[in-house]
């Protein structure tokens, strides 16, 4: 009881004085001991400089490279004109790991956080300006902080060209599958036909997804990708910008701003860019050497991460409602990445593959289980629950996926 005046120790009965003394012998202990260990932290931190992070009206963290697990100091500079709130969060489940609120224009504010193995991005809020996020960054596995990581078995490329080949073919494929059906989006859109449209636009919308380079800065397709599929984020005209173009460039004309010859003009745009692509050679945007298998070894986890990063949090939603569509056509892309990665995976992760496919059909089960009557609703229309069940299965997802480019190390062989 909080009022008692005498407490047991060893067998004896102590009075209140003889229990005060003891406790303040053990403080001056603590102390001492916080002290020491307070002066070894602050030199360990004085001898670690903190990283310089920047971010503007429309950048985030442009170039910031992700340090080692455990400790890290940032400093974060406002070069923009507005009012910001900066955090930085594990890309994987979207967790904010630190943050800073109301950083003045021209001001730097220090950052300390812990950092575990994974991947990392910024975000920038700016008051008055769309949200902004910087390209993820992976924090490595240190056996001094968080255990080793797996072991590596060296993958000469020739092993995996094959694979390679394999979904160079399939994009292939799908592209000129692309070309066809936003031909026939821009056909109906010019007979006025909206219904048709917008069941057109969806088709092609997932097609491209399953394409599986995206509009994001880990796409081999670059500038193109973003014009094809980028958002209005970071452009200083926003949604009024001529350089927002393509899909959601369609996709606002036709639900937000119901406007069928703006839809039918863009389209034709987005007509051209993807014969652009189509005319592209894949063996340069996807290439077979040591840096070009390791960047597409990235894959399977960024096609997840875009899909938490952008598709759940609504910001690619220009009005269709459809993002949890996308969800389920970054899933499918990502189980044929895993297909073709199986053979070489099987030795290295033994279970890896099993494991994710379980966990990408949870998240399936979870998407379509928000299904108004077979239709799709928007993000922001779901319950709390339903977020949280589908947040938690690509969170698992991704955790599952991050290993993979440490298992699999391409070295030049034959």
């Amino acid at each position: 009881m909080r009022n008692s005046h005498k407490f047991t120790r060893s067998g004896r009965t102590c009075t209140r004085s003889r229990a005060v003394e003891v406790v303040v012998a053990a403080a001056v202990v603590i102390a001492v001991a916080v002290a020491i260990g307070s002066a070894t932290a602050w030199s360990r931190e004085r001898a670690t400089a903190a990283q310089r992070i920047t971010f503007g009206d429309v950048t985030c963290a442009p170039g910031w490279r992700a340090p080692n697990p455990g400790r890290a100091r940032f400093a974060v500079v406002n070069h923009s004109g507005q009012l910001a709130t900066i955090y930085l969060f594990r890309a994987t489940s979207g967790v904010i790991v630190g943050q800073i609120d109301d950083l003045q224009p021209g001001s730097t504010r220090e950052l300390t956080v812990t950092l575990r193995p994974g991947p990392y991005a910024w975000g920038c809020d700016l008051r008055g300006r769309p949200r902004h996020v910087s390209d993820a960054a992976r924090v490595p596995a240190h056996a001094e902080a968080g255990g080793p990581g797996p072991t590596p078995i060296p993958l000469v490329l020739p092993v995996i060209s094959e694979q390679m080949r394999t979904y160079r073919s399939d994009v292939k494929g799908l592209i000129g599958r692309l070309q066809t059906q936003v031909t026939t989006l821009t056909q109906d859109l010019r007979a006025g036909d909206v219904t048709a449209a917008e069941s057109d636009w969806l088709t092609a919308h997932m097609t491209w997804l399953e394409i599986g380079q995206d509009d994001g800065a880990y796409g081999a397709f670059g500038d193109l990708g973003r014009q094809i599929d980028g958002t209005a984020a970071g452009l200083v005209g926003g949604t009024a910008d001529p350089r927002f173009t393509g899909f959601h460039r369609v996709e606002f004309d036709l639900w937000r701003l119901s406007d069928i010859s703006a839809a039918a003009s863009d389209a034709s745009t987005l007509v051209s860019l993807v014969q652009t692509l189509a005319r592209q050679k894949l063996a340069s945007a996807l290439p077979i050497t040591p840096a070009g298998a390791s960047a597409w070894l990235l894959r399977p986890h960024e096609i997840l991460e875009d899909a938490l990063r952008d598709s759940l949090s609504g910001n690619d939603d220009y009005g269709s409602g459809t993002s949890l569509a996308s969800v389920t056509a970054d899933v499918a892309i990502t189980r044929q990445l895993l297909a073709l990665l199986q053979p070489i995976l099987a030795p290295r992760a033994p279970g890896l593959v099993a494991t994710e496919g379980r966990q990408l059909s949870a998240t399936m089960t979870a998407v379509q289980a928000t299904r108004a009557s077979g239709a799709w609703i928007a993000v922001q229309a779901l319950t709390q629950p339903q977020r949280e069940r589908i947040n938690a299965a690509v969170g698992a997802a991704l955790e599952t996926l991050a290993p993979i480019p440490d298992v699999l190390q391409v070295v030049a062989g034959t």
